[in-house]
């Protein structure tokens, strides 16, 4: 038997609430206490996962949760995070805030010495991504970074085929991630930089993380171009949707698209107009990488692809053949409930020598999960880790670093025009 967690939460919103839930599934009462601005959210998705309201709000961390106890809506809430750690018994830490605080909050648990688990990004400036690294590089407790997709079976398996050497010595590759839903992100709270950085930090971030992971090589510079042509623009910043006398004529207004394809409406705080002054984030991206050994790799990222037009995944070329990581494959979402009727992700390996139309195809499942059936594998890695055991699928705090340091760099190069070399404090 090994000793039940004290879990707390800082932070408790969708991506806070969801990971609390998600390790009572495998951990029943292990959650302790949790700490936000308001408990609103919080309170709004417990209330829809004990069946008195909707759990829409949980976002990519919704999760099956029947047996979720019904005492679990009483937690004890704190508004401030010190005294809620000089109050309670806790020894692990969910820090799901705005990225822009991770840093602040990283400092906080570390002098309190309790286990980390921190969202992505680590951070979202230069300055606060190297005090997260130098506070935790060495940390003797256990500290991750929430890196979901690498926990899904289809990435797990693109490793081992690149590291296996199913084709050959890695040369290059080219990824890309166009957003089939990247109007929610101009939506809500990410729309601005100093919330989020760049939507590099907020979702490439991610996508690098699975570069690096697959193979296996370390980033030493970077060149990036951007730009916002489809989002921002004059229209009030509290302007909604609900409240805009142009609400029918335009085409990506929530009625529209509710009237045209019979898109669900997102949640109230998901409904601001994609069109504000606010908006100062790039809406399309791309970076190019340079790795140690001369291995090279592109990717690009846009965020207005339509509802049946996302792509995510990329090729990876070998000495000895080529690997197609293709994480939506074939995918059908049932555009009133907004779940995934079919989702089957799709490894395809063809090598030189190969006998003419013969390749390995590989088909991975994932409907009604999120994150391609990453959330569950991802916080089971977190709990060996928890439980002094080892996790290829649980993010590390210098993974977390490199994923970072590429996005700020990114940005950094998009800004200035000039190739960033990461000099990685490794």
């Amino acid at each position: 038997m090994h000793n039940r967690l004290k879990v707390a939460c800082i932070g408790a919103g969708g991506s806070g609430t969801g990971q609390m839930i998600l390790l009572e599934k495998y951990e029943p009462g292990c959650c302790v206490a949790f700490s936000d601005l308001s408990r609103e959210m919080f309170d709004q998705i417990v209330d829809g996962y004990l069946g008195k309201g909707s759990d829409a709000a949980a976002g990519d961390f919704k999760t099956e949760a029947g047996a979720l106890r019904p005492s679990f809506r009483d937690l004890p809430y704190y508004a401030d995070p010190e005294e809620m750690l000089e109050t309670e018994d806790i020894d692990t830490v969910i820090i799901a805030t705005y990225c822009s605080s991770h840093a602040r909050m990283v400092e906080i648990c570390v002098k309190h010495n309790v286990n980390i688990l921190l969202e992505k990004p680590i951070a979202i400036t230069r300055d606060d991504v190297e005090k997260v690294w130098s506070l935790l590089k060495d940390y003797p407790e256990v500290s991750t970074v929430n890196f979901t997709m690498r926990g899904a079976p289809v990435s797990v398996a693109a490793r081992e085929h690149v590291r296996r050497g199913d084709i050959g010595k890695i040369v290059s590759v080219q990824y890309v991630n166009n957003v089939h839903y990247g109007d929610l992100y101009f939506r809500k709270w990410m729309r601005t930089r100093d919330k989020v950085g760049s939507l590099f930090l907020q979702k490439a971030t991610h996508d690098l993380d699975i570069i690096n992971d697959v193979i296996g090589l370390t980033p030493v510079s970077v060149a990036a171009f951007g730009s916002r042509l489809v989002y921002g623009g004059d229209m009030p910043n509290d302007l909604t949707c609900e409240r805009c006398d142009r609400a029918m004529d335009c085409s990506i207004s929530i009625q529209r698209r509710k009237l045209d394809a019979a898109k669900p409406l997102p949640p109230p705080q998901i409904r601001k107009c994609v069109y504000a002054s606010e908006i100062d984030i790039d809406d399309n991206q791309v970076m190019i990488i340079q790795y140690e050994g001369g291995v090279t790799a592109s990717y690009c990222q846009t965020f207005n692809a339509p509802s049946e037009g996302g792509r995510r995944g990329g090729t990876f070329v070998g000495s000895e053949g080529i690997m197609e990581l293709d994480y939506y494959g074939d995918f059908i979402e049932d555009h009133r409930s907004g779940s995934i009727l079919i989702g089957a992700s799709h490894i395809d390996i063809t090598k030189h020598h190969a006998t003419p139309g013969t390749r390995i195809h590989e088909v991975y499942d994932w409907a009604g999960e999120h994150h391609f059936r990453g959330n569950d594998y991802g916080m089971l890695g977190k709990l060996d880790l928890l439980r002094g055991n080892p996790s290829d699928v649980a993010g590390s705090i210098r993974e977390g670093y490199i994923s970072a340091m590429m996005c700020i760099a990114a940005q950094e190069s998009i800004e200035t025009g000039q190739v960033i070399p990461l000099n990685l404090d490794l």
